[in-house]
C-alpha cells in the first residue's frame, strides 16, 4: 500500500515540518521541567532562606529593644523608654514563632531556636521584669545595684553568640543551595545545547532527504531542458528515469513529453527543409513535382503517390511515386470531383483510413498488398490551390504526418509557384523579341497613319484659308452696299428714281447674305471639323501610347532587373541577352517618343519667347557644347562672326539654339574627317546658292548645277536677314533627295539610317521650328563632298514679327518643348532614359584632363576648389582666377568626373555648369546632397540654363546665369570664401507657436548654427534687414502678416532673392496655395509625426552642415532618412494596374524594398478594395484601365473623407503636355510617366510617405 501511495511535494515538506516540530515539542518539554526546578529552587531561596535572615535578624533587634528600653527606663525613669521594652516583649515571640515554623525542614535549627527563646525567657525573667518594677517602686539604689551584679548581661551574650551561630548556619545552608543550583544551571546550559544540536541535525537530515527526492528529479528536469535547447537533430534525447510520485515526477513526465515534442517538432522541421530543398534547383514544374514526390514518400512511409496540379478548373497529373509500369491514378479531375477535386474545392486534407482490398494495389518484389491509409491534401500559394497531392500507406498515416504535411504544403505552393513563374520570365525572355517587332510594326503603322492624319490637316486648313477669304470679300461687300444706302437717304430723288433698283439690289443683297452665312456654316462646319480630326488623332495618339509604353514598360523593367542579375543565377551570356533586350527597348521607346512628339507639333502647343539674342553668347554656347566631341572623332570646328553684324538678332534664344544644335548634330553625325564650321553672316535677302561653301576650299559648287539651294519652310523674303550656314565635308545628299530629307521619318537612303542610326525627324523639327521663328531653312549640297544647311532670320524686331506672323497664318502647329532632347549633341543623346551608374570610386574618373589643375600639389590644410565645367576656355579662366584667391584648384570637364573628384578629394567649394557630358548639373547636384559626406559643400552654379529657382531648390548656395563678366565670377568666388570662413551658420526661425518654436531651436541647434527665433512677421523682416541669414524656416499661420504677403516682400529685396527659405506649416494647402508657395520656397514641409525629421534633414542641407560635426543622435536622424530599406520597410501600397506584366514588374521591384504590395486590375476594384481594407500608406494609380479609369478612380478615392490625404500617383503611358494637370485635377498627388524610372519613383515614395 506504501509502495503505491503518492507522496504530493506538499505532504513531504508538511511531514518534514511535523518531525522538526515533535523533535522541538519533546526538547522544550524537557527543558521545561528542569526550568520548573530550577525555579523552584530558586523560589525557596527567595521566600525560605531570605525569610529566615530576615526573621534571625529581627529576634536579635528585638532583643536589643529589650535591652536598651529596660536600661534607658531604668537610668531616666521616663515612661518612654518602657514602650520599645513593651513592643518588643510581644514581637520577638511573633518572630520566633515564624522563624521556628520556616526551619521546621531542619530539627537542629529548631532546637537550637528553642535554647534561644529558653534564654530570652530567662532574661525577661531575671533582669528584665525585676528591673522595670525596681523602677516603677521609686527603688533606685536596689535597681543600681542590680545593675552591678547584672546577671542578664551573660545571658545576653549567650543569645548573640546563638544567634550569630544559627544565623551562620542558615547562611550555609543557602550558600549550598545556591551552589546546588548554579551547578544545576550549568547542566542546564549544556542539556539545552545538546537538544539544539539534536533538532538542527534532525532537521538538517529531513531537509536533505525530502530535498533529495524532489531536486534529484528537478535536474534531471533542467539537464532534459538543456538538451532541448542545445539540440542540434543529430543526438538522441535521454528521457528522465520518473521513481517518485508526486508533482516532481507530474513534471518529469511532462518533461519526458516536451522531449518527445522536440523530437517530433525537429522531424518536423527536417522534414519540412529536406521537402524544400528537395524543390530547389528545378527549372520544370514535372521535375519540381517528382523531386517532392520522393522525398515526401521517403518521409511518410508512402508506398504510392501521385501529383497534380492546377490547369484552369481541371487538376491535372503530373507525377507519381512507384508506379508500376503504368502511372498511378487518374489523368485528371474536375474541381469538386471525387476527393481528389473536392479537396481542391474544400482547401482541406483528407485522410482516408480502412481502405478496401480492391482500391489499389501496392506491389513489391515479393507480393502485392493493399494500403491501409490514404492522405489526400491541396498545395496552395496565397489562398489559392495549386494542385492536390495523394500518397498511399501500408501503415496508418499519424496525426505527426499530418502535421508535416500541413506545415510544407504553405512552402510546396510557394516552390510550385515559384517555378510556373521562373517558366513564365523563360517564355516572356522567348517573346520578348516576338513582342519587340510587333511593337515595330506597331510603330510603322502608327507612323502611317500619322502622315494621313497631316495631310488631312493641311487640307482642311487650306479650305479653312479659302473660306476666310470668301468672307473678308463678302464683308468688304456688304461694307460697300451700306455706304450706297446712306447716299440713297441724302438725295430723296434719286432714291425715288432709284427704288426699285434698290429694292432688287437688297433682295440679292438678302440671297448674298444667305450666301455668306451658309458659307459661314460651312467654315464653321469645318472647323469643328478639324478641331474633331485634331482631338481624335490627340486620343488616338494617346491611347497607341498607352498601348506602346504598356508592354514597353514591363520590358524595360525585366529585362533590367534580369541585367542587374542581383541573384547571380545567370550566365554573362544571359545577362548579354537582356542588355541587348533593354537596349533594343530604349530604342523603340526614343522613337515612340518622337512620333508622339511630332503629334504635339502639329498640336500647336508651343509659345515662342521673342527677345535680342546676342550672337557672342550663342557663339560660347555652342564652342562649349560641340568641341569635346570635335575632339573626339579629330575633325576641326569653329564658329565664325562676319565682320558688320549686329550685337543681337531679336528672335527666340532658346529655339535658335535648338535648330543649330540639331543641325550641327547632323553635321558631325555624317562627317568622317575634314571640319564642321557655323558661319554668321549678313545677308539683304535669302537668295539661292548663296549658302556660303564657295569660301572654303575644297568644297566644290558643281558644275552642273547639282549643289543648288533648296529651301525648306517658306519662301525667301526681302530684307535684312542674319543667315546662319553649317558647313560641312561629310558625306553629302544625292540631288534628288534633298526635299525628302525634311520630311518625317525620311533620311537620303535607307542604308544611311542603318548605319548612321537615328529617326529623321531632325530636320522635320527644325523646319517647323524655322518657320514659327519667322525664318526658314536652305541647303546645298553635293554628294560625297559635304553639305550646306542654311537658317535665315530676319535681323529686327519688326522684320521677325512680320516673318513669323506670316509663317504662323499658314503653319499646321508649333513644335513642342520635348524636341529639345532630339537636337542635342550626339554625347548627351547618349544617355538613355535612366540615369547613368556612376562608380564614384572607379580611378578612371581620377584621370587628368586635358586642363592642367592642383591635384598633384593639394597638401593637408589647403583650399580647395572644384571646377566642374566643359568648356575648357572658360574653365581656364575659372581655374586660373580661384589660384589668384587662393585656392587649390580641380578641373572636370565632364560630370562623372566631377563627381570622382567631389569623392576623392572632398573639396571645400564647387563651381558648377549644368550643361556638362556624361552627366548634367543636376544630376550632380542630387547626387552631392545625396551624399552624407558631400552634402554639406557649398556648390555655387555658372550655367546658361535660366533655373535659378530649381538650382536653389536642390540646395546650391547661389546661381549665376552665363554670360558673366570678370567681376560676376569675382563676387561668385568670394561668396564661396565667405561661406567656407563662417564656422557659424545662421538660421531665421519664424513660428508663433513658442513651445513649437523652442522645440525647433532644441531639434535644430549645435555650436556650428547661430538661431534666431522671432514670432511675427514684422519680427522677422526687421531680422532680415539687420542681419545676413543664411536659411529660414517660415510658419504661414502668423498673427501679424500672411506667410504668403511675407513671402512677397521678401523676394522683393533684391539681398534677399536667393535666401532659402523653408515652409514648415500646419496648414492643409490646396493645389493653388502648393503651387504659389513653390515659386518662392525651396521646400514646403507639413507638420506630422516624421516632418520634425524631414525639417532637420532639409535645414541641414541648406545650411551646408557637416555631418560628421553633428552629435550623434542627429546623424542618426540623418542616417535613417536616407536608408532606403529602413524608410520603405514595412510600409503597404496599393498598385491599380491592369496589365500583369507590369503588376509582376513593379511588385517584385518594390517589395525587394521590404514594402507590402497589394493590387487591383481596375479603378472600380481599387475603390471596392479600399473599402473592405483602408489600411494603406500610398497608391500607385495606372490611368487607362477598364471598367472604371484611373481618374475616375481617383474622384471617387477622394470623395471619400477619410482617404482625402491619403498619397496617390498617377502612373501613365500617355505622354500629351495637359497629362500631369489633369491627373492633378482629377486627385492624384503626383505623377510619372511610363516606362518608369526607378530611382524617381522611388524618390517620390519616399517625398510622400513621410510628407
Amino acid at each position: 500500500m506504501w509502495k503505491n501511495a503518492r507522496f504530493t511535494v506538499r505532504s513531504k515538506i508538511i511531514l518534514g515540518y511535523l518531525i522538526m516540530l515533535i523533535s522541538v515539542g519533546i526538547s522544550i518539554a524537557v527543558l521545561n521541567g528542569r526550568m520548573n526546578s530550577m525555579d523552584k529552587e530558586i523560589n525557596f531561596i527567595n521566600n525560605h532562606d531570605m525569610a529566615v535572615h530576615d526573621l534571625t535578624n529581627q529576634i536579635e533587634a528585638d532583643v536589643l529593644d529589650l535591652e536598651t528600653g529596660q536600661r534607658g527606663y531604668a537610668i531616666t525613669g521616663e515612661e518612654t523608654y518602657i514602650a520599645p521594652y513593651t513592643a518588643a516583649q510581644s514581637e520577638w515571640l511573633a518572630d520566633y514563632s515564624a522563624l521556628y515554623q520556616l526551619v521546621a525542614d531542619n530539627p537542629s535549627q529548631q532546637s537550637y531556636l528553642r535554647e534561644i527563646r529558653t534564654n530570652v525567657e530567662k532574661w525577661i525573667e531575671v533582669a528584665g521584669d525585676p528591673v522595670i518594677a525596681l523602677v516603677k517602686s521609686g527603688d533606685k539604689a536596689e535597681a543600681a545595684q542590680f545593675f552591678r551584679l547584672d546577671p542578664g548581661k551573660k545571658i545576653i551574650d549567650t543569645l548573640r553568640f546563638q544567634l550569630a551561630d544559627f544565623m551562620s548556619v542558615e547562611k550555609g545552608l543557602t550558600q549550598k543551595r545556591i551552589d546546588d543550583l548554579d551547578e544545576k544551571n550549568s547542566s542546564f546550559k549544556i542539556g539545552l545545547y545538546i537538544m539544539l544540536l539534536i533538532v538542527t541535525v534532525l532537521a538538517i537530515a529531513v531537509s536533505l532527504v525530502i530535498s533529495g527526492t524532489i531536486v534529484r528529479s528537478i535536474k534531471q528536469v533542467i539537464k532534459a531542458i538543456n538538451d532541448i535547447a542545445n539540440f542540434e537533430g543529430k543526438q538522441e534525447l535521454k528521457r528522465i528515469d520518473v521513481r517518485t510520485r508526486d508533482e516532481v515526477s507530474d513534471l518529469c513526465v511532462a518533461a519526458n513529453g516536451l522531449l518527445e515534442a522536440q523530437e517530433r517538432a525537429n522531424w518536423l522541421q527536417s522534414g519540412i527543409a529536406e521537402i524544400a530543398v528537395s524543390t530547389q534547383g528545378v527549372s520544370h514544374v514535372n521535375e519540381m513535382a517528382q523531386a517532392f514526390m520522393a522525398r515526401t514518400a521517403l518521409l511518410l512511409g508512402a508506398a504510392y503517390g501521385v501529383f497534380y496540379v492546377r490547369r484552369e478548373d481541371k487538376l491535372v497529373r503530373i507525377a507519381s511515386y512507384a508506379a508500376s509500369g503504368s502511372p498511378v491514378g487518374m489523368n485528371e479531375f474536375a474541381l469538386g470531383e471525387g476527393i481528389i477535386g473536392q479537396s481542391a474545392l474544400e482547401k482541406r486534407a483528407f485522410l482516408l483510413n480502412d481502405v478496401p482490398e480492391h482500391h489499389i494495389r501496392i506491389a513489391t518484389g515479393l507480393g502485392e498488398s493493399a494500403p491501409s491509409s490514404i492522405l489526400v491534401f491541396p498545395v496552395e500559394f496565397e489562398g489559392r490551390v495549386e494542385g492536390v497531392v495523394e500518397f498511399a500507406s501500408l501503415h496508418p498515416f499519424t496525426p505527426l504526418h499530418k502535421q508535416l504535411i500541413e506545415q510544407s504544403r504553405g512552402n510546396t505552393g510557394t516552390a510550385l509557384n515559384n517555378v510556373k513563374a521562373q517558366m513564365e520570365v523563360a517564355r516572356l525572355l522567348e517573346e520578348a523579341q516576338t513582342l519587340t517587332e510587333e511593337l515595330q510594326a506597331q510603330t510603322e503603322e502608327l507612323q502611317q497613319q500619322s502622315e494621313e492624319l497631316q495631310a488631312q490637316s493641311e487640307e482642311m486648313f487650306a479650305q479653312q484659308e479659302e473660306l476666310r477669304t470668301s468672307n473678308d470679300s463678302l464683308k468688304f461687300s456688304e461694307e460697300r452696299l451700306q455706304r450706297q444706302q446712306e447716299e440713297l437717304e441724302d438725295s430723296n430723288e434719286e432714291l425715288a428714281k432709284r427704288s426699285q433698283r434698290l429694292e432688287s439690289q437688297m433682295r440679292q443683297a438678302e440671297a448674298f447674305n444667305q450666301q455668306i452665312e451658309q458659307q459661314n456654316a460651312v467654315l464653321a462646319k469645318q472647323a469643328k471639323d478639324l478641331s474633331e480630326a485634331s482631338r481624335y488623332k490627340s486620343e488616338f495618339l494617346a491611347n497607341m501610347s498607352h498601348e506602346l509604353r504598356t508592354p514597353l514598360n514591363s520590358l524595360l523593367i525585366l529585362s533590367q532587373m534580369l541585367a542587374d542579375n542581383k541573384l547571380g543565377n545567370l550566365q554573362p551570356k544571359q545577362v548579354e541577352f537582356a542588355n541587348t533586350i533593354h537596349s533594343s527597348g530604349t530604342d523603340l521607346l526614343r522613337l515612340i517618343d518622337e512620333i508622339l512628339d511630332l503629334s504635339k507639333v502639329e498640336a500647336g502647343q508651343m509659345k515662342i519667347e521673342m527677345e535680342p539674342v546676342c550672337l557672342a553668347d550663342v557663339r560660347e554656347s555652342l564652342l562649349r557644347s560641340y568641341e569635346p566631341l570635335a575632339a573626339k572623332k579629330g575633325i576641326a570646328f569653329g564658329v565664325e562672326l562676319q565682320q558688320g553684324l549686329p550685337e543681337s538678332v531679336y528672335t527666340d534664344g532658346h529655339r535658335l539654339q535648338q535648330i543649330l544644335k540639331n543641325l550641327l548634330s547632323n553635321a558631325f553625325k555624317f562627317t568622317h574627317r575634314g571640319y564642321v564650321t557655323l558661319r554668321v553672316h549678313r545677308m539683304d535677302e535669302p537668295a539661292a546658292g548663296t549658302a556660303g561653301r564657295a569660301e572654303h576650299a575644297g568644297v566644290a559648287t558643281g558644275a552642273n548645277g547639282a549643289s543648288g539651294a533648296t529651301g525648306a519652310g517658306g519662301a525667301k523674303k526681302p530684307g535684312g536677314f542674319v543667315a546662319f550656314s553649317v558647313i560641312d565635308t561629310g558625306i553629302g545628299i544625292p540631288a534628288g533627295k534633298k526635299e525628302v530629307i525634311f520630311e518625317a521619318f525620311q533620311q537620303a537612303d535607307g542604308s544611311t539610317s542603318r548605319k548612321y542610326g537615328g529617326t529623321g525627324l531632325g530636320l522635320t523639327i527644325s523646319r517647323e521650328l524655322s518657320a514659327l521663328i519667322g525664318g526658314h531653312i536652305a541647303i546645298e549640297s553635293e554628294e560625297g563632298a559635304g553639305s550646306a544647311f542654311t537658317l535665315y532670320l530676319p535681323e529686327g524686331m519688326e522684320e521677325a514679327a512680320a516673318h513669323s506672323a506670316r509663317k504662323e497664318a499658314g503653319a499646321a502647329a508649333q513644335i513642342a518643348e520635348a524636341f529639345e532632347a532630339a537636337t542635342e549633341p550626339e554625347s548627351h543623346r547618349k544617355e538613355g532614359l535612366l540615369a547613368p551608374s556612376i562608380e564614384w570610386t572607379n580611378p578612371e574618373l581620377l584621370t587628368p584632363s586635358s586642363l592642367a589643375d592642383d591635384r598633384d600639389a593639394i597638401r593637408p590644410g589647403d583650399r580647395v576648389l572644384l571646377i566642374i565645367e566643359d568648356d575648357i576656355h572658360f574653365a581656364k579662366i575659372l581655374l586660373d582666377m580661384a589660384r589668384a584667391h587662393h585656392f587649390k584648384a580641380l578641373v572636370a570637364l565632364e560630370g562623372d568626373k566631377g563627381l570622382g573628384l567631389a569623392h576623392a578629394y572632398k573639396p571645400d567649394g564647387i563651381l558648377l555648369d549644368i550643361q556638362v557630358p556624361v552627366i548634367d548639373g543636376w544630376m550632380i547636384l542630387e547626387r552631392l546632397k545625396q551624399h552624407s559626406e558631400l552634402r554639406h559643400i557649398p556648390v555655387h552654379v555658372i550655367s546658361v540654363v535660366d533655373e535659378p529657382q530649381k538650382g536653389l531648390t536642390m540646395g546650391a548656395m547661389a546661381f549665376l546665369r552665363k554670360p558673366v563678366n570678370k567681376t560676376h565670377i569675382e563676387q561668385a568666388l568670394s561668396r564661396v570664401e565667405s561661406f567656407m570662413r563662417r564656422d557659424l551658420k545662421r538660421l531665421l526661425i519664424v513660428e508663433d507657436d513658442i513651445v513649437l518654436r523652442d522645440r525647433m531651436v532644441e531639434l535644430i541647434g549645435h555650436d556650428d548654427v547661430l538661431i534666431t527665433a522671432v514670432s511675427t512677421g514684422h519680427e522677422a523682416l526687421e531680422e532680415l534687414q539687420r542681419e545676413q541669414f543664411d536659411c529660414m524656416v517660415l510658419d504661414l499661420g502668423l498673427s501679424d502678416i500672411g506667410g504668403f504677403e511675407l513671402l512677397d516682400r521678401i523676394r522683393r529685396s533684391d539681398r534677399l532673392k536667393q535666401l532659402p527659405i523653408i515652409i514648415y506649416t500646419g496648414r492643409d494647402l490646396d493645389m493653388r496655395e502648393e503651387l504659389e508657395l513653390k515659386k518662392y520656397a525651396e521646400s514646403i514641409i507639413i507638420k506630422n509625426v516624421k516632418s520634425q525629421e524631414r525639417l532637420f534633414d532639409e535645414t541641414a542641407l541648406f545650411l551646408h552642415r557637416v555631418k560628421a560635426d553633428l552629435p550623434e543622435d542627429r546623424r542618426q536622424i540623418l542616417d535613417r532618412l536616407y536608408d532606403n530599406e529602413a524608410a520603405f520597410d514595412g510600409k503597404r501600397l496599393l498598385l491599380v494596374e491592369d496589365d500583369i506584366r507590369n503588376i509582376f514588374a513593379l511588385s517584385n521591384m518594390l517589395e525587394s524594398y521590404n514594402m507590402r504590395i497589394s493590387f487591383a486590375e481596375s479603378g472600380r476594384e481599387a475603390v471596392e478594395l479600399l473599402e473592405r481594407d483602408p489600411d494603406f500608406d500610398l497608391i500607385l494609380m495606372d490611368i487607362m484601365m477598364p471598367e472604371m479609369d484611373g481618374y475616375e478612380a481617383m474622384k471617387a478615392i477622394r470623395a471619400m473623407p477619410r482617404f482625402e490625404k491619403l498619397p496617390i500617383i498617377a502612373l501613365t503611358a500617355k505622354a500629351m503636355k495637359e497629362d500631369r494637370q489633369r491627373c492633378l485635377d482629377a486627385g492624384a498627388s503626383d505623377y510619372i510617366s511610363k516606362p518608369i524610372d526607378t530611382e524617381k519613383l522611388l524618390s517620390l515614395l519616399k517625398v510622400w510617405l513621410y510628407t
